[in-house]
């Protein structure tokens, strides 16, 4: 690099060269004018960038600081000759393959070696089992093995219970694939079976002489409410302890006569929260991996709870009867099938870990108080819709992309919690968040119009009733999912600084619609929220709609305007959840991002409407038939019919178009044309609550499992490069597979 002599990256090596001549050097050349000093600024230039240079090059010794173009050069120094795994969720595990290279070789063949190569190659944890361990064989006195037997137990139902048949993912599909039917796959199954003569392509022929099965877990667990270790996820405005509000628990839907943990009354299996890091040495466990919880494993947790071990918050699921209650102890919540009511007074709670459903009893007869709250873990395979993952980075790469044209930065910010005794600067309600934005709008010295303005909410409450927000002109409203975090005192009273929040650990529950009118050059960006209703916007000149990170149970729907407005209006969808859209006509542009669109459940089965729109899509799956102007399109799944009115505009990349499409020219589709046919996806989950929703299955035609861009899926996990990561797990397996053994990889 050029830098200036005396430029101030060289002042500080300048400095260093002065102090080592000599003292009189030093108050000769002062006395000169510096002209040594000058002399030495020249040198420190080059002489930082041969110590950058010489730093650079002492971290490329090493696998864990090294530059990622030297990290294939030292694998192939400790003998990696593989390529390294690529891809999203892998690239952090690759610097742990190589730098635990060497030692794993010299272990190789034993099963925590498998499974932590597994884990590197893919990014998933993983569980290594030999099945010739499990083969039933004839007694021999001397050697009897009691933890074999030939026959089951009927009344060990521990061991039963981890055969499978308790956790149905794809409960819609009949009949279910045997590796969602038990929730670790297999892998923990402890039978003993008869030997097995097929291979094991396919997933069968599993126990044999020579078999030894890698089982991968994709699934992600994500908490609901407080930390375990109690504390604020992401820091909050005014609340010394944010872990004892109950805003930060999730509101129980009453269905029926029992209440179901999601918000939306969906069934979701309940699951245990993983422990944090991988042990090096030591075998997976049902406890490391992100599995549906069984109700006899909740039992064991609560048993051991009730015994002091352990606190209330250590367990997958607390309960609060009311919105000022205490959480119930460990002796208040019962298994529901395998224990009865305690003989005690009061408030008891039946948990359905199953089915994620809830039944509330008071003094042993069935109750329906108004208020429940809950804090559980539920799993997903992908940071897909409304959830409490980590969203700053879409975030803020959404807000980059926002069209809006006015002033960036945050002119203010009004914080929401449910809580109003929680902040002396939160408000209690959405609403009165909105209506204190429009008033600094109306202002003659608001600050406001004409920048962004941001409504964050932080807790996971819900907010009943529908939401109508007007938008001056050349103003942004950002309503984002987020912690409000303090950065200074004065006097005990909180000052947060507006712009600066913390879009993590939080999904707030918006149980109505949302309409917006908007004047000329205005946006809106709603990011991280559960909207169960419609979101409309109403007649007006908006320009940018964004949907970030949300679920969308109805209708995403830009209404006509007899005026002509709309004509400049993008509207883009990020990473969320929708039922459908429908976009007036006038409408020009319509971006969609790693979404689902899903209108099997309304009466239509139209999932896009957007006739006058050209539609840039990418990693999506679309259930229900899509109308559009033109479409750019690229590892998408349209699982209905898709017709464009330009057919010479735009293109189908790696994408599946159902039966009857009329699309543009296609590269690399299936079927090629439109005139094909093909066989549909195969999902492993049709059901939302499901933690395999939409994911495609292991009997879904190749074509389409593997069809993607670079081999990955089709459709809205196209992202996570499941085919990928299988296929790095098999080839970096070999190698350490047992001598004279079969290693099969199943699972994902």
């Amino acid at each position: 690099m050029n830098v200036p002599i005396g430029a101030p990256e060289a002042t500080g090596t300048t400095e260093r060269l002065l102090a080592l001549l000599p003292d009189h050097l030093r108050g000769l050349d002062e006395q000169a004018g510096g002209v040594l000093r000058a002399l030495l600024s020249a040198v420190a230039v080059d002489l930082d960038v041969l110590e950058g240079d010489l730093a650079d090059l002492y971290d490329d010794w090493f696998a864990e600081t090294c530059t990622a173009r030297t990290l294939p050069h030292l694998a192939d120094l400790v003998g990696l000759a593989e390529p390294l795994p690529a891809g999203p969720g892998v690239d952090g595990n690759r610097r742990a393959l190589v730098a635990n290279a060497v030692s794993r070789h010299r272990r190789k063949g034993t099963l925590t070696v498998l499974e932590q190569v597994a884990r590197d190659a893919s990014g998933w944890p993983a569980v290594a089992v030999e099945y010739f361990r499990l083969l039933t064989t004839t007694a021999h006195l001397a050697d009897v093995r009691p933890d074999r037997p030939a026959v089951a137990s009927l009344r060990g139902a521990a061991r039963l219970d981890l055969v499978g048949a308790r956790h149905d993912l794809r409960r819609d599909r009949t009949p279910p694939a045997p590796e969602l039917i038990d929730p670790t796959g297999g892998a923990l199954d402890p039978l003993a079976r008869t030997p097995q003569v097929r291979d094991t392509a396919g997933g069968r022929g599993r126990h044999g002489l020579a078999r030894v099965g890698v089982f991968l877990f994709p699934l992600r667990t994500y908490r609901v409410g407080p930390p375990a270790g109690g504390g604020d996820p992401a820091g909050g405005s005014g609340d010394p302890d944010r872990s004892t509000r109950p805003s930060l628990w999730s509101q129980a839907r009453l269905v029926g006569d029992e209440y179901r943990i999601d918000p939306l009354g969906r069934r979701t299996p309940l699951f245990a929260a993983s422990p944090a890091g991988d042990g090096a040495d030591r075998l997976t466990r049902e406890e490391h991996l992100p599995v549906p919880l069984r109700p006899r494993r909740l039992l064991a947790m609560l048993t051991a709870a009730r015994g002091g071990a352990g606190g209330p918050e250590t367990l997958p699921i607390g309960v609060r009867v009311g919105r000022t209650g205490d959480p119930l102890p460990p002796e208040r919540l019962r298994v529901a099938g395998l224990e009865e009511l305690a003989p005690v007074a009061g408030t008891q709670v039946s948990v359905d870990a199953v089915e994620g459903r809830l039944r509330v009893y008071r003094d042993g007869q069935a109750a329906a108080p108004d208020e429940v709250f809950v804090r559980y873990h539920h799993g997903g395979l992908a940071d897909i819709g409304a959830g409490t993952y980590e969203r700053s980075d879409v975030h803020a790469r959404v807000l980059a992309a926002d069209p809006y044209r006015g002033r960036r930065e945050v002119a203010g910010q009004v914080a929401v919690c449910s809580d109003a005794t929680a902040s002396v600067l939160a408000v209690p309600a959405v609403t009165d968040a909105l209506a204190r934005a429009e008033q600094a709008w109306s202002t003659d010295a608001g600050q406001a119009v004409g920048a962004t303005y941001v409504v964050s909410v932080g807790d996971n409450a819900t907010y009943p009733g529908d939401l109508d927000v007007r938008i001056p002109a050349a103003t942004r409203l950002v309503l984002v999912a987020a912690a409000w975090p303090d950065s200074g005192r004065s006097e005990g009273v909180p000052h947060p600084t507006p712009g600066v929040y913390v879009p993590d650990g939080l999904r707030p529950h918006l149980r109505g619609g949302l309409r917006v009118t908007g004047g000329a050059g205005s946006s809106l960006v709603l990011d991280g929220f559960l909207v169960e209703g419609d979101v409309t916007v109403a007649p007006g000149a908006l320009t940018a709609l964004t949907v970030s990170q949300c679920t969308l149970t109805g209708r995403l729907t830009v209404a006509d305007d007899p005026a002509g407005g709309h004509r400049d209006l993008r509207v883009s969808l990020v990473r969320s959840v929708v039922g459908s859209v429908r976009l007036a006509p006038v409408v020009p542009l319509l971006a969609v991002s790693e979404c689902v669109a899903d209108a099997t459940g309304t009466g239509d089965g139209v999932a896009l409407s957007a006739v006058g729109a050209h539609l840039s899509i990418e990693g999506s799956t679309i259930r229900g038939t899509a109308s559009v102007r033109s479409v750019d399109a690229g590892n998408c799944l349209f699982d209905g019919r898709l017709t464009t009115e330009h057919r010479q505009v735009g293109c189908l990349r790696y994408c599946y178009a159902g039966p009857g499409s009329r699309g543009p020219q296609r590269f690399r589709c299936h079927p090629p044309d439109d005139t094909g046919t093909a066989g549909p996806p195969v999902y492993a989950a049709l059901d939302p609550g499901s933690p395999m929703y939409l994911a495609l299955a292991r009997d879904c035609p190749t074509v389409l499992a593997e069809g993607g861009e670079d081999g990955s899926e089709m459709g809205v996990h196209h992202h996570l490069g499941r085919p990928l990561r299988r296929a790095a797990a098999r080839q970096h397996l070999a190698p350490h597979a047992p001598a004279g053994l079969d290693l099969g990889v199943f699972g994902s």
